[in-house]
């Protein structure tokens, strides 16, 4: 990961700094079981109309090419994603990602479950995010193909504690976040939930979140309930802090 994090910084600075961007962080929650994940993104910055000069310019239309890594030792990711925005708040993302994982999780029986290996993932993503007077509100909704390394056992989702059909499965992921922001801060409730939609197991969680953002440095608090199918209701603290190196022309 740390010899394509330094591809990508030194790519982007042999380019046009304005065109792309990158960034890194790291993020970790404590439930189901304590983790966290270090994560990098770079992507292509396409003008399709109008123009971006400052941050409150909305009109205009983008398309972003990216791609992504993520690790926590044992389970590594790698995604190709097209970002297109019609016009700057509402957009439309198509991508791959595959997940490889060599660890047993002790709050999955990976006897019966499907835990290790290389998972698949195909998404189409649709986000749309409106503000007002400081208010803000965001919207996910995705739709995820998710290809497992084995026919015989049902494929685990670690992430969400639940678990999908043997080989492959369907799952639909929604989103939505309110906030209200003041000077470099913002405070808001994110409500999602994540279902298969062959085995029919769901996830569902509730967070109030602060975001405090100190230059090209953001921090996240998130504090809230957590609960699946495989997994009572419990309290959750999320944590994340994202660095950008070259800023991207997304609103969100």
């Amino acid at each position: 990961m740390l010899q394509l994090f330094v591809f990508l910084l030194s790519f982007s600075t042999w380019s046009f700094t304005d065109r792309f961007d990158l960034n890194y962080g790291a993020q970790g929650r404590t439930l189901p079981a304590l983790g966290a994940e270090a994560f990098t993104e770079s992507g292509y910055n396409q003008l399709l109309w109008g123009e971006k000069k400052e941050s409150k310019d909305f009109k205009y239309g983008l398309i972003r090419p990216s791609i992504g890594t993520s690790t926590s030792a044992v389970i590594n990711s790698f995604k190709a994603e097209l970002e297109v925005f019609p016009i700057s708040f509402i957009g439309f993302a198509a991508g791959r990602q595959y997940v490889h994982s060599n660890f047993d999780f002790n709050f999955l029986d990976c006897d019966e479950v499907n835990c290790q290996g290389e998972f698949k993932r195909d998404y189409v993503e649709s986000k749309m995010a409106l503000g007002h007077a400081g208010w803000i509100i965001v919207g996910n909704y995705k739709v995820d193909s998710i290809e497992g390394p084995l026919s015989s056992k049902p494929m685990a989702d670690w992430r969400n504690v639940i678990v999908g059909n043997p080989k492959r499965d369907l799952q639909i992921e929604k989103k939505l976040f309110i906030g209200k922001t003041l000077s470099d801060k913002m405070a808001g409730v994110l409500y999602e939930t994540v279902q298969f939609q062959g085995s029919r197991e769901r996830k569902e969680s509730f967070f109030g979140v602060i975001q405090l953002k100190k230059e090209t440095t953001t921090y996240v608090l998130g504090a809230g309930a957590f609960q699946s199918d495989r997994r009572p209701m419990g309290f959750q603290l999320y944590l994340r802090f994202n660095q950008v190196v070259f800023p991207s022309l997304k609103l969100f």
